[in-house]
């Protein structure tokens, strides 16, 4: 079917860092064509996915009580979201920033005022997305998140945060226990007038099968390797990135 105006209209800012996107992430050994987060793909192991995350507030997701795709033009968040498009390869653990250090005017993100919290989605037919995840407020900012795609012979049906838990930052100062993740206080933050970068840091991991049903294993090891001190090492380039996460694993 094809897409109304009013949809083409929602995803017009999306369809620009797409095209981008797919010039520089283009290569010989990805078989996915499909670069729009708002539409479908059949994938195997190692295909770039393109997939997208909204940040808006948390009633900006849903409409007459029902919760859409962002790529939805009855939710109208091309006017009032932050949006960012990834294309990570499919079934290989990869860590993902948000950077809010600043525009394309030069002025930095604020993902607080954008609404505080952020939802994953990809695909049109089966409009998969996350369910709304907090992300800051003028409080507290969580700044690490694991997102979890479930794939069923190559499409993908499901995203879903999987809460890393408060252990980690218990008892220290900075740090607050907030819808089951560990929070850093907002006035920390560089911008908000301390020296920790807040940039959400976004871990994936991959579980299902591909469109050849070979088994999808990612999600599978990100379990494990907190485990062995192999993790350590993961969490390591995550501190280069971000540079407070080592207390947290």
């Amino acid at each position: 079917m094809a897409a109304t105006p009013s949809r083409r209209r929602a995803v017009a800012a999306l369809s620009v860092v797409v095209a981008v996107a797919a010039a520089l992430l283009a290569s010989a050994d990805d078989g996915n064509g499909v670069y729009d987060p708002c539409a479908d793909a059949s994938v195997q192991r190692g295909d770039g996915f393109s997939f997208g995350v909204a940040f808006a507030g948390l009633d900006a997701f849903s409409s007459g009580g029902v919760r859409l795709s962002p790529c939805d033009s009855r939710l109208g968040l091309a006017s009032r979201a932050q949006v960012a498009v990834f294309r990570p390869r499919v079934d290989e653990i990869s860590l993902l920033t948000v950077n809010t250090s600043s525009t394309p005017n030069g002025a930095p993100v604020d993902l607080a005022s954008s609404g505080g919290y952020m939802v994953a989605f990809a695909g049109r037919k089966y409009a998969a997305r996350s369910l709304p995840v907090f992300v800051s407020n003028s409080s507290y900012t969580v700044t690490s998140f694991t997102l979890v795609f479930e794939f069923k012979k190559g499409t993908l049906e499901n995203l879903f945060w999987k809460a890393d838990g408060c252990s980690s930052c218990s008892g220290q100062s900075d740090f607050a226990c907030v819808e089951e993740s560990c929070a850093v206080k907002t006035t920390s933050c560089r911008g908000k007038g301390g020296q920790v970068e807040c940039s959400p840091g976004i871990q994936l991991a991959f579980s299902g099968t591909d469109r050849h049903d070979a088994v999808l294993n990612s999600w599978y090891e990100v379990s494990k390797l907190r485990q062995y001190s192999l993790f350590g090492l993961f969490s390591n380039l995550k501190d280069s990135l971000t540079s407070q996460f080592s207390s947290f694993f």
